[in-house]
C-alpha cells in the first residue's frame, strides 16, 4: 500500500511540474490572424503554450481563445477585436490609458485591481489585473484576469489571460505563479499590420 502511495505521489508531481507556468514558456507556439472574418484586417501573432487548446471564440469579437484545464483549474487566454464607428483622438486614447481611463474601460466586468500603461510592439497599451466571478452550473468560479487593450485606428484589440478555480484563495496563487508567463507572453506580440 505505501508503495502504491509512493508511485501516485510521483506521478501527480510530475504531471504539476508539467503543468507549471516555466514549462509553458519553455514551450511556446506561434499564432497568427490572417485579417480575415473576425480579426476585422488585423494581422496579429501570439505566442501561446503549445499544449494548450486552441478554439474559434463562440462570441461575435472573439477571434480565438486558448485553454489548459487540469482538474476544477484552467488558464486562458483570448484574443478579441472589436471596431468602433471612427478612429479615436490621440486625446481620447491618452485618457483611456490613464488609471482612471482603464477603470471606466472594464466598469461593470468585475472588480479593478491595477493598471497602467505601457507598449506591446512598440504601441501604447493599458495592462489591467482584474477580479471576477463566474456563476456556471458546476458552482462559482474565482477569476483573476491580466488584460491589454490596445487601439489601431478604429479597432480595439484585447490580449485577456485569466485563471480560474473553485475557490478565490486557490485562484489568487495561480493567478500570483502565472502573472509573469502572461506578461512574457503579451510582450511577444507583434502587430503584423502595422509593416503592412
Amino acid at each position: 500500500m505505501k508503495y502504491l502511495l509512493f508511485i501516485l505521489l510521483l506521478i501527480s508531481n510530475r504531471t504539476f511540474s508539467q503543468e507549471s507556468p516555466s514549462d509553458f514558456w519553455k514551450n511556446q507556439c506561434d499564432f497568427k490572424t490572417d485579417g480575415l472574418k473576425k480579426s476585422l484586417g488585423m494581422k496579429i501573432k501570439l505566442s501561446v503554450p503549445c499544449n494548450w487548446k486552441q478554439a474559434d471564440g463562440e462570441r461575435p469579437h472573439v477571434v480565438k481563445k486558448f485553454l489548459y484545464n487540469y482538474g476544477e483549474n484552467s488558464a486562458f487566454s483570448t484574443l478579441t477585436i472589436t471596431e468602433m464607428p471612427e478612429a479615436p483622438s490621440n486625446t481620447e486614447v491618452d485618457y483611456m490609458f490613464t488609471e482612471k481611463g482603464l477603470r471606466e474601460l472594464i466598469a461593470g466586468m468585475g472588480t479593478f485591481l491595477t493598471g497602467r500603461k505601457l507598449k506591446i510592439d512598440g504601441q501604447d497599451c493599458g495592462e489591467i489585473t482584474l477580479k471576477m466571478t463566474r456563476n456556471h452550473p458546476i458552482g462559482t468560479l474565482y477569476v483573476y484576469s491580466l488584460q491589454y487593450y490596445f487601439i489601431y485606428y478604429n479597432k480595439i484589440v484585447v490580449l485577456g489571460y485569466a485563471v480560474s478555480s473553485p475557490t478565490d484563495e486557490n485562484s489568487k496563487k495561480m493567478f500570483d505563479s502565472y502573472k509573469m508567463l502572461f506578461r512574457g507572453l503579451a510582450g511577444n506580440t507583434v502587430i503584423f499590420t502595422k509593416w503592412d
